[in-house]
């Protein structure tokens, strides 16, 4: 398990550090698309599809970083008012299931949408950027988040079998 951490470590390392890179870049192109607006009267070619580019990966990194410290989808009256370890591990169990779903989903849906730009190859309009580029984050979050998915739900059976041996 201990491997495992260390793999997780290193790669939420690298998704902090899309994180910085991506969010720095978006602010700068969006800061000059505004500028050359402002100052030329007109956006220079190109730049609010670099800053679209930037915002999809900071998104999509933002929603790995948030799955895996499990901020993704909460109730919070309700898991605050569950006070029994093993209605809590139950919740768990159950808020970890239904997240599963959707990342799964995503993942083929991202699979498919990879498998479509390979065999027919797009760009942007006027940089021409392969969309490729635009798909990899979301091929990359969908994969995230169906291991974090799992992730939570080996937890909360640990938890819940943890809480039944301790019950009984």
């Amino acid at each position: 398990m201990s491997m495992l951490k260390r793999l997780d470590d290193a790669l939420i390392a690298v998704v902090n550090l899309m994180i910085l890179i991506s969010s720095v870049a978006m602010s700068l192109l969006v800061f000059f698309l505004i500028m050359s607006r402002y100052f030329f009267g007109s956006s220079m070619i190109g730049v609010l599809e670099l800053a679209t580019v930037a915002a999809l990966w900071l998104y999509m990194f933002g929603a790995i970083l948030s799955s895996r410290n499990n901020d993704h989808l909460t109730v919070d009256f309700l898991e605050k008012a569950i006070t029994n370890p093993k209605q809590k591990a139950a919740y768990d169990l159950l808020r970890s299931i239904l997240v599963l779903f959707p990342a799964i989903f995503m993942l083929f849906l991202a699979r498919d949408m990879l498998n479509w730009g390979i065999m027919r190859p797009q760009t942007t309009p006027s940089l021409g950027i392969p969309l490729l580029v635009q798909q990899g984050p979301m091929l990359a979050a969908s994969v995230f988040f169906t291991a974090y998915a799992l992730r939570d739900i080996l937890r909360a059976v640990a938890q819940l079998k943890l809480t039944n041996s301790e019950g009984a």
